[in-house]
């Protein structure tokens, strides 16, 4: 009988020392850049949600907004959830340097403003809808174990990004000056995407491909959602 000398894998070393080691430092960085946007983003719109609460007449998008919060209570607990998966205790970093001004100017925009138009298309279709969705739809189904429950957050943002469908639609039926409106902000995220997937993003974008995160067609493939969502309540420019 020959004896496996193989020696066993080292359980003392955590998923962070995989990631440093197998793909360096950068990349660790890169994906606690992801989980801290993703975290400090769901405390925003859970806050969003809240300042909108008083301003629905409907019981039943009421109901959205507070489910809409709900959810976004449960992920901020996963993605923190998550960190710590991988070895780093949440409140053992300095999380500001992870944090993409942008997103967070972004959302301020949104807070403050008195539009509803902007709002959902900034909001439940843009920032959810497209921006979120894609990176949780191809992380999530990357089969990595270093995104915790993407897979499952990402079928629950679905119900936000239809939430945001449904109020516009009917915002945009009952006013057709918020349609013009709704088209130019279409206009302005657009070019932000651009932007992002041309500018921002782009570096991190080619790692997280070489990686096998998400797939070589990832920008294509969020430029096609972008189509698809803002064309579902008809504000793409012909």
């Amino acid at each position: 009988m020959t004896l496996d000398t193989t020696p066993a894998p080292d359980s003392s070393i955590t998923l962070k020392q995989e990631i440093i080691d197998t793909y360096g430092r950068d990349a660790w960085d890169l994906i606690l850049t992801v989980y801290v946007n993703f975290y400090y983003s769901e405390l925003e719109i859970i806050d969003l949600c809240a300042r909108w609460l008083p301003r629905r007449h409907s019981l039943q998008e009421k109901n959205f907004l507070i489910k809409h919060a709900a959810d976004e209570v449960v992920h901020a607990r996963l993605f923190r959830e998550g960190v710590e998966i991988l070895g780093q205790p949440w409140h053992g970093f300095d999380h500001e340097p992870y944090r993409i001004d942008d997103i967070g100017e972004r959302f301020a925009k949104l807070f403050y403003s008195d539009d509803e138009v902007e709002v959902l298309v900034g909001l439940n279709l843009y920032a959810e809808g497209v921006l979120a969705m894609e990176e949780l739809y191809q992380l999530g189904r990357s089969g990595s174990r270093y995104f915790h429950q993407f897979d499952r957050i990402e079928r629950e943002e679905r119900r936000h990004v239809a939430f945001g469908i449904t109020v516009a639609q009917r915002v945009l039926d009952e006013n057709p000056e918020a349609r013009k409106r709704a088209v130019e902000h279409c206009k302005w995220y657009r070019e932000h995407l651009e932007g992002y997937l041309e500018g921002r993003l782009k570096q991190s974008i080619g790692w997280a491909i070489d990686a096998g995160f998400v797939s070589a067609d990832y920008i294509d493939r969020t430029r096609l959602r972008f189509d698809d969502v803002m064309g579902k309540i008809g504000i793409l420019e012909s």
